[in-house]
């Protein structure tokens, strides 16, 4: 699998999806920092450094989606994926060593954009209001949600041979991942009652509060913090507003979202007709 992973950095090096992506991080991670900037002296109000750190989270998964579809697609399209069966390499070092890649390239995506957030914002921010250790344990967090994200989009097109339907299919579950994420969210946040107005002899007034059937009761909230806390997407909305409940179970749903992604992406993988 080493051979593979040297030909597949070199190849990466050359990758023009890649090279857009990085830049596309490194751009927003600017835009980012410019446009907090711009709220203090538009409004005077306190933005620092740590309110949007992670927001490089959800947009490394997108762009995730993206690359790997490109990036693995191509050796579709080009008949490399053949190629490397018939000069001796095994279905699983080719999986693998297309997971690392992937893996690798993504965590360089987000790299970009913290380095250019943080840089700038360092010079036009205020400073972060968490300890330097909070945020580099949060960082760690966001490097396993990463990996969560590329783990599934990188099985998705392995198994879709063809390049334009594994980049719909990827931006799709993205996309599918980010609704229920903010759908949980919306549910975790329902506040206990809900204020009502009704018409009165001044005009409109306040109603009596009433119970909110949308409020989640103590046994349900632990179903919906699992899957908030289990799907990469409320993983990343956690991160953002630093929020996080459970760090470690984080990390290990993380994981076993690799290991399950890798494990179904092998066996199909194994049986799949590459012609």
């Amino acid at each position: 699998m080493r051979n593979l992973l040297c030909a597949g950095v070199a190849r990466l090096r050359k990758n023009k999806t890649f090279w857009l992506g990085i830049l596309a991080m490194f751009a927003l991670g600017i835009f980012s920092a410019y446009s907090k900037y711009s709220d203090i002296v538009r409004y005077e109000q306190v933005s620092r450094l740590d309110d949007v750190l992670f927001s490089y989270v959800p947009l490394t998964g997108l762009c995730s989606a993206i690359f790997c579809s490109m990036f693995v697609g191509t050796e579709y399209s080009d008949g490399t994926l053949r190629n490397k069966l018939i000069v001796g390499h095994t279905r699983e070092s080719i999986y693998c060593s297309n997971l690392l890649l992937c893996i690798g390239a993504s965590l360089l995506m987000a790299f970009a954009w913290l380095f250019s957030y943080a840089s700038l914002g360092h010079f036009l921010l205020f400073p972060p209001e968490a300890s330097v250790k909070i945020i580099l344990f949060y960082a760690l967090i966001s490097a396993f949600t990463i990996t969560a994200y590329t783990s599934l989009f990188c099985m998705l097109s392995m198994l879709i041979p063809k390049k334009a339907a594994a980049a719909v299919t990827c931006l799709l579950v993205f996309g599918g991942l980010l609704i229920i994420g903010m759908t949980i969210a919306a549910r975790l946040d329902a506040s206990e009652f809900q204020q009502g107005y009704i018409m009165g002899a001044n005009g409109l007034e306040q109603a009596p509060p009433t119970p909110n059937p949308k409020y989640l009761q103590p046994d349900e909230r632990k179903i919906w913090q699992f899957f908030f806390d289990f799907v990469p997407a409320g993983q990343s909305m956690q991160l953002i507003t630093f929020s996080v409940l459970h760090p470690l179970a984080l990390m290990l749903y993380s994981m076993l979202i690799d290991v399950a992604a890798a494990a179904v992406g092998l066996m199909v993988f194994r049986r799949q007709n590459l012609k």
